[in-house]
């Protein structure tokens, strides 16, 4: 989309579950999901959800940032070498954030296109334009984006006109694929990646400009399976999303909350253990 979604103000809700959290309630539907709440801090809580939804286990988790109850900043942060999305938020001193964009993960680098304090610290793959990397996330202190992305946005360094917020943005990363815009469904093929249940994570921003990091757990029999894109994409659209973007999951997914779960993290991940990761896209509270 081309208009930003300013934030003026923030509460943030945050729906995850920890290791030992309480089960709620089996669903069938999306609207019937029951949460369980923690306030964290003011405009902040934490909140957990175990349903029966897709005919299959689930579990979900979202960092839900709202205009109206504080002082944030949204921002990516990305280094040399892949470390852990909990080590990454403790060394940044973050509210909450959720792993990053795809990477190669014998080398451990991205590979898509990733901003930091206005510096280019990663590049896009030319095999990855059309199937991940088809959205970008852009923020500058409390101001965020989701848009479309391909090769002659990235070719020309967001000089055209209509990219003028892109290219002002402090902070960027480009991942996929990007499941909604501006209310709009994107097209997704019947690949199996989009098509198959996994551990996913997401960026998500809804009509009155609230930002969801959400995570959903899977590949773990009797307690999640996880969803297909398809799938993902509808439970985004019930929490309120109207640009839905794809980040990397697997096992690389991972939501943290600073003073919660295990290191921070409040979902499980496939792996048993937080899988290192070479990015983070992050949300600070700022001091009043």
């Amino acid at each position: 989309m081309n208009t930003k979604s300013i934030i003026t103000g923030t509460i943030i809700s945050v729906i995850s579950l920890s290791a030992g959290g309480q089960e709620l309630p089996v669903k069938q539907s999306l609207s019937e999901i029951e949460w369980n709440s923690k306030a964290i801090t003011e405009g902040v809580v934490l909140k957990s959800a175990r349903a029966r939804l897709f005919d299959s286990d689930q579990a979900v988790y979202v960092v839900e940032i709202d205009t109206t109850a504080g002082r944030f900043e949204f921002g990516v942060a990305a280094g040399d070498k892949a470390v852990v999305t909990s080590a990454y938020a403790a060394g940044e001193g973050v509210l909450a954030a959720i792993n990053g964009t795809f990477f190669n993960m014998e080398k451990g680098y991205n590979v898509h296109y990733v901003r930091v304090n206005d510096s280019v610290v990663a590049v896009t793959d030319e095999n990855e334009f059309g199937i991940r990397a088809t959205g970008v996330f852009t923020a500058t202190g409390e101001t965020v984006d989701i848009a479309g992305w391909g090769p002659e946005r990235e070719d020309e360094g967001f000089v055209k006109a209509e990219d003028s917020g892109l290219m002002k943005a402090e902070d960027a990363i480009v991942t996929g694929p990007l499941l909604a815009d501006n209310g709009r469904d994107m097209a997704l093929d019947s690949t199996n990646f989009n098509k198959n249940r996994h551990p996913r994570s997401l960026l998500g921003i809804t009509a009155g400009g609230q930002v969801l990091f959400i995570a959903v757990d899977g590949r773990q029999s009797g307690y999640a399976d996880g969803m297909s894109l398809f799938e993902l994409r509808e439970l985004a659209r019930s929490l309120g999303c109207t640009e839905i973007l794809n980040l990397d999951g697997g096992g690389s997914t991972a939501l943290y909350v600073k003073g919660e779960g295990v290191n921070g993290i409040v979902n499980r991940p496939s792996g048993k253990v937080e899988r290192p990761v070479p990015s983070i896209v992050f949300v600070k509270e700022l001091n009043n």
